[in-house]
């Protein structure tokens, strides 16, 4: 795939299917992954910290920002200097996580619910909002000319290897959270009330749509060829 020279991978060019890796607090990095809407608009889900010229410029050749998205109470970093920069988009976060922005980032503003962005969507792009959670939790998926890329939020996860810190390190190496492409054992713990509940859905959405791209939240990229099965392989041990 290639990245652009502000860092935009180019997941399908034509589809307006992006994804950008960005760095937050303490050195850690997560992923904004960007969508075409039914209208030519563009979704942004999981805004990055950092936005500058250069990345809004390069964004704009793709069609204009039209939905900011926090896909989980957790992912609001960037919520406030995307909303100045494109005051015409609309915000979302799933219910469930809407009161805990509120908290911990009480300069955001107000979101609109999850399930209002449905109608602006279209057929090639798609969403779950996650049923029963402590913090709201969402995926995302859009058609590509290869089939489909998943954005996977705090489910799964792609770390190379464990984090330095040594708190960290034990709490993802004793929850299996990590290195390698694993089930986000560590955030589901702090995201959902019922794991198994959730990756099962997760199993079923990605039968009926299967994955060519992963956009994990936290770490790199997955396209190889096989990662449908692995995937699909990585949800049934889970489970």
């Amino acid at each position: 795939m290639e990245t652009t020279a502000a860092g935009w991978t180019l997941i399908d060019r034509a589809a307006g299917v992006l994804a950008h890796t960005y760095s937050f607090r303490g050195g850690a990095t997560s992923t904004t992954f960007v969508a075409r809407m039914a209208d030519g608009r563009l979704m942004v889900v999981s805004p990055s910290v950092g936005l500058n010229d250069a990345i809004a410029a390069e964004l704009a050749t793709f069609g204009e920002v039209g939905a900011l998205v926090a896909n989980n109470g957790f992912h609001h970093l960037g919520q406030v200097e995307w909303r100045q920069r494109y005051p015409q988009a609309r915000c979302f976060a799933p219910a469930q996580a809407i009161a805990r922005i509120k908290k911990k980032n009480p300069a955001v503003g107000a979101f609109e619910p999850l399930s209002a962005l449905a109608p602006l969507l279209g057929p090639e792009v798609g969403f779950r909002e996650v049923a029963n959670t402590k913090a709201g939790e969402s995926w995302f998926w859009a058609k590509t000319a290869s089939g489909s890329a998943w954005f996977l939020s705090d489910v799964l996860i792609n770390l190379p290897k464990l984090p330095p810190a040594f708190p960290l390190r034990l709490l993802f190496k004793w929850t299996g959270s990590a290195p390698g492409f694993r089930v986000f054992h560590l955030a589901l713990k702090f995201v959902v009330k019922d794991k198994r509940a959730a990756l099962r859905q997760l199993r079923e959405d990605m039968a009926a749509h299967p994955p060519t791209v992963i956009v994990p939240a936290h770490g790199p990229l997955l396209d190889h060829p096989g990662i449908t099965e692995e995937t699909r392989a990585l949800l049934d041990a889970a489970l």
